[in-house]
């Protein structure tokens, strides 16, 4: 009889560490192979140092491109790649493709800089139709280079599946996270932290009073009580560890920077170093206009305390896409219509800014 429990429980640790979805995976190794090949950098250049192999920006964003037609299984729920960059405080995001011509991108956190992190991303999530995926890409804006060492592509057996949701676990997001009196709470799965502490906490509270017999209103109250401090342990000692963390990447990041520098790689847009820029530029007392498009917000606050008004001498673009200039006519369009006339640039801010002057206030 030990004999067959033995054998039962052997067979099925066998049947939970090999799990399934070894059996077809797509990996990409960048440092010792020539995988690199296969990929397509847009707005960067690919360069193999001592560090390994690496994309140096030549504009903002910078793309890695996988193959084309790569037709992978839905069932291939997972993306994994390990990475490393000389800033954090920023995102990359995970671009996919599928078949039936939907793309979608998945948002992930610089973890600390000059180290390399893995990073895993359930592409499942994002698949709504289940179709085939047809291409995966990688975008990153003001990172200046960006180490890869490989990626892969692969449904996790249910031990993987179980490491995965632990770094997910013990992972934290940086970016969103930098507030004074607020930081996110860490998931496990697709569940918050607190859904499994409040099972844990009743889980404890039945074993307490099942122990502490006769059951009595003493010894329910002794359990409740004994428990809401063990579960709210836990939950101080993962939070802190996400402050640890933060002050960690603060002290590595920005430990002997100087104010506007640690503000500039905080930001990460650039908006800061133009509005800075800007406030040079601009003759004392002037009156400026903002388009900055996403980021006109930014621009609109660090510029503080210069004047904005939607009718000035003084324009300014930073990163606005729909802004156009025509030097002949000294028209300035936005979407094609007409926003200031008589324009002339003054001066390009950065490779993103620009400061133009409007000799006819008040128009168009």
């Amino acid at each position: 009889m030990n004999r067959q429990i033995t054998t039962l429980i052997a067979f099925c640790l066998l049947f939970l560490f090999c799990g399934a979805g070894h059996a077809e995976e797509y990996a990409w190794h960048f440092d010792k192979s020539a995988d690199a090949l296969h990929w397509k950098a847009l707005n960067a250049i690919p360069e193999n140092t001592a560090d390994g192999f690496s994309l140096v920006r030549q504009g903002d964003p910078f793309w890695f491109v996988s193959p084309p037609n790569l037709n992978i299984s839905p069932e291939l729920s997972y993306a994994e790649f390990r990475l490393k960059t000389p800033e954090t405080y920023l995102r990359g995001y995970l671009v996919v493709k599928t078949r039936d011509a939907r793309s979608w991108e998945e948002e992930f956190t610089l973890g600390l800089p000059d180290t390399y992190h893995v990073y895993r991303i359930n592409m499942q999530k994002g698949n709504v139709t289940g179709a085939s995926i047809e291409a995966v890409a990688f975008s990153f804006g003001g990172v200046d280079r960006v180490f890869f060492d490989y990626v892969k592509i692969y449904k996790p057996s249910f031990i993987q599946l179980l490491g995965v949701y632990w770094g997910e676990f013990w992972s934290v997001p940086f970016t969103s996270s930098t507030t004074v009196n607020f930081v996110d709470t860490p998931l496990i799965g697709d569940y918050p932290f607190m859904a499994p502490l409040y099972i844990l906490l009743l889980v404890i509270v039945v074993c307490m009073v099942a122990l502490l017999r006769p059951v009595t209103r003493q010894s329910v109250v002794k359990a409740l009580l004994l428990s809401c401090m063990a579960a709210g342990a836990l939950f101080a000692v993962r939070m802190d560890y996400t402050w640890y963390m933060q002050w960690r990447a603060d002290r590595s990041s920005l430990g002997q920077r100087s104010l506007d520098e640690r503000i500039t790689r905080v930001d990460g847009t650039g908006a800061y170093t133009f509005a800075q820029g800007l406030k040079k530029a601009l003759p004392p007392g002037a009156t400026v206009t903002i388009y900055g498009g996403s980021l006109e917000g930014k621009v609109r606050y660090y510029l503080l305390p210069v004047k904005v008004s939607a009718r000035a001498p003084y324009i300014a673009v930073f990163k606005d896409p729909a802004i156009s200039h025509d030097p002949v006519k000294k028209l300035l369009e936005r979407n094609h219509e007409i926003v200031a006339r008589n324009v002339q640039l003054i001066t390009a801010i950065g490779k993103d800014g620009f400061l133009y002057k409007s000799w006819e206030a008040g128009n168009p």
